[in-house]
């Protein structure tokens, strides 16, 4: 337990140390989108501690005591991202609570109404305040976006034109407010400046306002979320769409650490994924922002979000679906592949214990051989002298077999000869080729292009070769060749001569070149 304890400690400091270089990289030097998704992934499948986290603060919140109204502010705002039907309920218990904090709750109450699409109750709770209770930048700005909103789900142009009007004049009060205080609060001016040169639709100048915004803030601030998401849509507007995918994941992640449930950029974040054909991470975001949907319990969210998650959903269903099918298909090929492979293992057992009962009638002879290769093993100082002891055994032995079937009337003692030395052959070249195992290419190499040899299908090394072998094993006598290999002195000589005509460089020193090919394996 302890073991595992520390990996998951270990797993966490690598992905928080990972999300504070991406957060603190300088704007100018961006972090790429790869980077943050890996980020946002791994903060959405640990999303249950956040959320944990989040419900622990608010649970020691409504333990203190004396439960004063500016506690229960806290408390409503803290669910405000939360659950929607909580932070209600509570700040409807500061409706009675003094002047500021009333007001704040007042507003915060608002915008909650507004944020979970219940804009008649918004509306309704606004005009019975009156201009009075909202006489403020926040108060302004909240009833500004309130009629925003307002207008863009409005179903006649009439109604849309009225909260239209009604939102310009909002957000002129906003902005005379912004104006006046921009001299006593670094923040008011900021914002003043974002938003003149978003009305000129200067949207670097309008960004950079933005960065210096966020600036003030850290990632684990809620603010730093909304200035994130605001920055990418800033983007948007300059047409860099890089960095408003990059600013989007920012907030969201922001979204995660601080267990918000009221989400925005990560719908954003899974539709970005779905069109970029990234349907694992399109599927996981949209996921964890729907199941968060439903329990910040604001309809709205939930019914805006429906269509394109269950779209989401249907394609990575037939993703998984397709991946199955190619799996099922891997699967039946390798039990095919499987079923050759024991078919071609007992036929190889079958064709073995053939072969080992036919090596059995040569066990004799085989033996005499292995001692003789044994020994070749042993001491490559003196492998020449055993080889050649060997050809002169085999030839001396192929003869006496010979001779042997002409004095018991062999019918054809000639056949019988060639059939001994086309296995001596085969023997010999067996027992060089394991010695020198590149003689061919090497003896090849000594000779011009034209005049190369290649072995015919069945032999490994020609009659050409065989001689040239045998010298290279210190046996130069033509005489000595030709009692070996059964062919005629003058047979050998022939071939002699026909080989270094052919060679390469000076043809005096051919044999003396192919004496030096190799050495024992």
């Amino acid at each position: 337990m302890q073991r595992q304890f520390l990996h998951i400690m270990k797993k966490r400091l690598f992905f928080t140390l990972l999300w504070a270089t991406v957060m603190l990289t300088p704007l100018s030097a961006s972090t790429t989108l790869d980077s943050l998704l890996h980020v946002l992934e791994n903060e959405v499948a640990h999303s249950d501690i956040y959320i944990a986290r989040k419900q622990a603060r608010i649970d020691s919140l409504r333990a203190l005591r004396p439960m004063t109204p500016e506690i229960r502010l806290e408390i409503a705002r803290e669910y405000q991202h939360f659950q929607s039907d909580s932070s209600r309920v509570w700040y409807y218990t500061l409706y009675n609570a003094p002047s500021p904090v009333r007001t704040q709750a007042f507003i915060g109450l608002v915008k909650l109404l507004a944020s979970s699409g219940h804009y008649n109750n918004a509306l309704s709770l606004l005009d019975k305040e009156g201009a009075e209770t909202i006489r403020s930048v926040e108060g302004y700005k909240m009833a500004w976006l309130l009629y925003q909103d307002v207008a863009s789900d409005a179903l006649l142009p009439l109604m849309q034109e009225e909260a239209l009007d009604k939102a310009q004049q909002y957000y002129d009060s906003m902005m005379v407010a912004l104006q006046q205080g921009a001299d006593s609060s670094p923040e008011y001016r900021l914002w003043y400046g974002q938003y003149r040169a978003s009305e000129r639709k200067d949207w670097q100048e309008a960004i950079r306002y933005n960065e210096q915004l966020l600036a003030m803030v850290t990632p684990q601030d809620h603010q730093y979320a909304i200035l994130a998401y605001g920055h990418a849509m800033l983007y948007e507007q300059a047409g860099d769409f890089t960095q408003r995918s990059e600013w989007l994941v920012r907030s969201a992640i922001t979204d995660v650490q601080l267990g918000i449930t009221d989400n925005g950029s990560s719908w954003i974040v899974a539709q970005d994924c779905f069109d970029a054909g990234d349907i694992r991470h399109a599927y996981q975001f949209s996921d964890y922002s729907l199941t968060n949907a439903t329990f910040f319990n604001a309809p709205t969210r939930f019914i805006q979000n429906f269509t394109p998650g269950h779209l989401i959903a249907s394609r990575h269903e037939y993703e998984q679906k397709q991946a199955s099918i190619r799996l099922l298909v891997a699967f039946i090929f390798s039990a095919i592949a499987l079923i050759a492979m024991i078919i071609a293992v007992i036929y190889s057992v079958r064709q073995n214990i053939r072969l080992h009962a036919l090596h059995q009638e040569a066990r004799q002879m085989n033996e005499q051989l292995l001692a003789i290769n044994r020994q070749l093993k042993e001491a490559n100082k003196v492998k020449e002298q055993y080889l050649c002891r060997y050809l002169e055994v085999y030839s001396d032995y192929i003869r006496r077999l010979t001779t042997m079937a002409r004095k018991a009337g062999e019918k054809d003692p000639s056949a019988f000869m060639d059939r001994e030395m086309e296995n001596f052959y085969r023997s010999f070249d067996d027992t060089f080729l394991s010695l020198y195992g590149s003689f061919v290419q090497e003896f090849n190499a000594q000779l011009k292009s034209e005049a190369r040899i290649t072995p015919k299908p069945g032999e490994r090394l020609t009659i050409e070769m065989r001689i040239f072998a045998l010298i290279l094993l210190g046996i130069t006598s033509s005489a000595k060749i030709a009692e070996l290999l059964c062919y005629s002195p003058n047979t050998i000589s022939n071939y002699r001569v026909k080989i270094k005509n052919s060679a390469i460089g000076d043809r005096d020193t051919f044999e003396q070149r192919i004496q030096q090919i190799g050495t024992i394996s």
